[in-house]
Parts: structure tokens; C-alpha cells; sequence
């Protein structure tokens, strides 16, 4: 999928045509000869200028996999992401702050600091790259690189919240850029619930605008400053260039009186959001809706509603069929379904072990407890996992575990553990369990340290 190299074969090509029609013994051969070559270039060009165009502005309907790292198998609100090739990173807090790491995916001594500072300590906030007060929701790998979001270092506490720069970097955490700033607006326009993932070209930021709040110091709670302002679901899309521009490309009122939780993911030319919505007072009120946002042209259209079928943690394929799990409260059975978003009707797929998520064409139940998680795709084969070991030697250095479910790719499921202090990936091949990201990999200020983990 490299332009230049196929544009150097069709001129190679051209180029012997206009030879051979220079060669020609007679003028009127040549005459002809030169007008094919010309037309046979032209026709070349014009072949380069519509792959080019097909690729900058990526009319395929397939998923690019060369061009993009999927990031379906990663539950979105994570601070960790990877390139889809056993490379992973990940933002974790540590005694100097949130630190921003990469890892092989080997044990955790190899991980390492994103900062090209030479001689860095990685402990100044003010200097290290890699101490940068990162959006924690903002890691992705595009192109070969990778994305995050960061306030601007070295300006006074007024300035702080003018902006928030777009950062790119190797993989290897070398050739730090600042890639643009994206004004406050855009940050504060999906301040709740925020999710930020670069796609083909852009950086989207998606996140609910809460209402204006008052703060009342002797009663010490808080209400809405205007009661009829609502929440806001908003999806901006930013360019990742140095003079690019941003734009809203979606915006949806959310009612008052209801709690909302939305997932969002990326499918080609498609943005879908997906979203669950509960009267605060009526439990067994919800709603559940699906969009669908055209990247290229921003035309937005709900794709699905119902008021019939409670969800739990969801995935949506390219085809548009949605999975989730679901748990009968009378017989505490746990099954996987399936729902075409085109007709409408569930369907029960196989049992699940328990309650679990659908994320990657998986479904995963984690028992966090028991140090076990057991992972079955959509035809019943089915992978059991313990990683019981790592839990204690974790809880014997931290006084707590801590552990979550981050994501499942074609190799490990993928853990936090001590809320935000590692990641733990845990082979589906059944290998040994291992710390691939930690704070005290490379903070010396760290106290919390283990010792050796293997």
C-alpha cells in the first residue's frame, strides 16, 4: 500500500513506451508511438492521482488493516492500547505523577519511558516527556506511530487550560512531536465519559458535556445552574496535521433524570455509538440506541432502538450485528446473543461460564477473585485461564490487587491491576503470566517495589 514505490513501476512502464516509440524508423510510426505512450502516461497518472485519492480519502468499504490498528479488542475507557503486533503502552500512575510507557510485551523490566530527553531521570515532571499529564483515555497507534494527548509543559497555570496539545512519537518512545493544539472548547465539550482515539487522519474526541453546576459551601452539594440545560453527547473530529482544523460532527441532547454509559467504535468510513440510557428513579427503565456517523460526509442517522432488551457489555462487528451478554435472573444462567441490528431479534449463540464482556469477537468472563478468566469465541471454542500466581505476588507488594478487564487480542487478555499502578497480560496460549507495564519498572522514587517479576 505504498504509493511512491507503484508510482516508480507505472513511470518505469512509461517510460519504455515513450523509448519504443522513439526508436520507431518511420515519423509517422513515431508520431504514433509517442501519442500511445502519452495517452497510456496520461492514463497512468490518472490511475495514481484515483488510488491516491481512494487511499487519502478512504473510500473502501473494507477495514484498511495495513493502515489502521484496530482497536475493537481494547474496552475504551483503558489508559492502554497497542500496534496490534505484540507492542503495547500504556499510562500508569507513579510517585512523580501519571507516567506515559511502552513495553515489548515481555516481562516488565523491559518496559521503558516515552522521552527523548537525553539523560532524562524520568522523575521532573517539568522535563521528562514521559511526565506529561496525558489524557488518560487518549492512547492510540496510527500509521506506524504513536497518539496521545497532553496539557502544554512550561507555561503559568493560567495558560494550562487554553489548550491541549496532540503529541506523536516512535513506537520506541524517539522523535517526539507536538502535532497541534486543539482548543480548551473541544476538551471541555466532552469533558464526562471521555474517549479519545485517532482514525484515519483525525484524532476524535467523544464525551458528554455535563450542565453548568453551582456549589453550595454549607450544604455542601451541588445542583444545576440552569435545571432545563441538558447533557450533551458530542463527537469532535480534529485533523492530524500541523495547520489542520477540527469540526463537531455530532451532537445529541441527553435527557435529565436519566444516567447514560455509551461505547463507541471505529469501522472504516463508519463511527458508531452506541448508547444506554436508565431513569435514575426506575431501574428497569432503559433504552438502548446505535448510531452510525459517516467519517466523510458527518451525516448521522440511529440505526437501532429498543426498549426491549436490557444489554451488557457489548460489541458491534463491521456487519452490524451487536453481542453482548445477558444473565437470567431466575435461573442465573449466563448466555451470549446476538442481535442484527437490521432485524431486530436476538438470538442466543452458546452459554457463557458466567456474566462476561463481548469485545474482539470474544467473549470474556474474568473472576477477578479467583485469579481465573475464561475466554470462548463465537463458534463455542472455549480457553481457561489462571493467573492466580501473579495476583498474590501482586497483592503481597501492594496490599491490594486491584485487578480489571482492559481487552482481549489474538494473543493475551490484557489486565490492569492495583487500579492504576500495571498491566498484566495473560497469555491465551497458556503461558506464564506477566507484568508487562508497572511504576516501579523505572521510577526510583517508587516505593512499592516486589522485587524481581519473572
Amino acid at each position: 500500500m505504498n504509493i511512491p514505490k507503484i508510482a516508480e513501476i507505472l513511470t518505469d512502464i512509461d517510460s519504455g513506451y515513450i523509448l519504443e516509440a522513439a526508436e520507431k524508423e518511420t515519423q509517422m510510426t513515431k508520431k504514433f508511438n509517442i501519442k500511445r505512450a502519452v495517452l497510456i502516461a496520461a492514463a497512468c497518472v490518472c490511475v495514481i492521482c484515483l488510488m491516491a485519492a481512494g487511499w487519502a480519502l478512504f473510500d473502501s468499504k473494507d477495514y484498511l488493516e495495513d493502515y489502521d490498528a484496530d482497536p475493537s479488542y481494547m474496552v475504551q475507557d483503558k489508559m492502554i492500547t497497542s500496534d496490534g503486533e505484540g507492542h503495547y503502552f500504556g499510562i500508569i500512575m507513579c510517585g512523580s505523577g501519571f507516567r506515559l510507557m511502552g513495553s515489548d510485551g515481555s516481562a516488565g523490566e523491559n518496559a521503558y519511558n516515552i522521552c527523548d530527553v537525553p539523560g532524562c531521570d524520568h522523575t521532573d515532571s517539568s522535563v521528562c516527556k514521559a511526565l506529561n499529564w496525558p489524557e488518560v483515555t487518549g492512547l492510540s497507534v496510527y500509521d506506524g506511530r504513536l497518539y496521545w494527548t497532553a496539557r502544554q509543559k512550561g507555561v503559568s497555570t493560567d495558560e494550562l487550560f487554553d489548550s491541549v496539545n496532540i503529541m506523536s512519537s516512535e513506537p520506541d518512545g524517539s522523535d517526539i512531536q507536538t502535532v497541534r493544539s486543539v482548543p480548551n472548547e473541544v476538551y471541555t465539550d466532552t469533558q464526562y465519559n471521555k474517549y479519545i482515539r485517532t482514525h484515519r487522519g483525525y484524532m476524535y474526541f467523544i464525551g458528554i458535556r455535563e450542565p453548568e453546576m453551582t456549589f453550595d459551601p454549607e450544604t455542601m452539594t451541588s445542583a444545576q445552574k440552569n435545571p432545563d440545560e441538558k447533557y450533551v453527547l458530542n463527537v469532535w473530529a480534529e485533523e492530524l496535521a500541523e495547520n489542520g482544523s477540527g469540526e463537531k460532527i455530532f451532537s445529541l441532547d441527553c435527557e435529565n433524570g436519566r444516567s447514560y454509559i455509551y461505547t463507541s467504535q471505529f469501522y472504516a468510513n463508519n463511527l458508531y455509538i452506541m448508547l444506554k440510557s436508565t431513569d435514575m428513579n426506575n431501574r428497569e427503565d432503559f433504552r438502548f440506541e446505535v448510531y452510525r456517523i459517516d467519517l466523510k460526509t458527518h451525516e448521522s442517522k440511529r440505526i437501532f432502538k429498543t426498549e426491549k432488551y436490557d444489554f451488557s457489555g457489548w460489541w458491534l462487528d463491521g456487519a452490524e450485528n451487536l453481542y453482548y451478554s445477558e444473565t437470567d435472573p431466575e435461573t442465573e444462567k449466563s448466555s451470549l446473543i446476538k442481535l442484527d441490528l437490521s432485524k431486530g431479534r436476538p438470538e442466543e449463540i452458546l452459554e457463557l461460564p458466567g456474566s462476561g464482556r463481548v469485545i474482539n469477537g470474544k467473549a470474556v468472563c474474568l473472576d477477578a477473585n479467583a485469579g481465573k478468566v475464561t475466554v470462548l469465541d463465537f463458534s463455542g471454542n472455549r480457553v481457561e485461564l489462571e493467573f492466580g500466581e501473579l495476583t498474590e505476588q501482586v497483592r503481597e507488594s501492594y496490599g491490594y490487587a486491584g485487578i480489571s478487564f482492559c481487552g482481549v487480542d489474538n494473543d493475551n487478555v490484557i489486565l490492569q491491576m492495583c487500579d492504576d499502578e500495571c498491566f498484566a497480560l495473560i497469555p491465551l496460549d497458556g503461558s506464564k503470566p506477566r507484568i508487562i507495564i508497572a511504576s516501579c519498572f523505572s521510577d526510583p522514587e517508587f516505593e512499592r517495589i516486589w522485587g524481581n517479576v519473572e
